[in-house]
């Protein structure tokens, strides 16, 4: 439902399952995306941040194509340059 571009409280209408119970799907998550291109021309970033509790702040960052939509990569961690590079060795990998 998130590629299709619904947000987390769309998922919780539809569905009706908490929001606490999406986000924690996505975070225990260990699906891994796999490209179907080996290059991309130009990709975009952004980041949906979420708080857990106030001591553990979660970011997911992705990197996308737009004009096919596809997602290239994603990471999720605190949000720091540390989690930024991660992202860029897992493109760049």
């Amino acid at each position: 439902m998130l590629f299709r571009g619904l947000g987390i409280r769309d998922i919780f209408e539809i569905q009706e399952i908490s929001i606490r119970k999406v986000l924690s799907v996505l975070v225990n998550s260990s699906y891994a995306i796999t490209p179907r291109k080996f290059y991309y021309e130009r990709l975009e970033v952004d980041e949906w941040t979420y708080v857990g509790n106030t001591d553990k702040k979660y970011w997911l960052l992705y990197a996308y194509e737009r004009e096919v939509g596809e997602i290239a990569a994603y990471i999720w961690g605190k949000q720091d340059l540390k989690t930024a590079k991660r992202l860029q060795n897992k493109l760049l990998s």
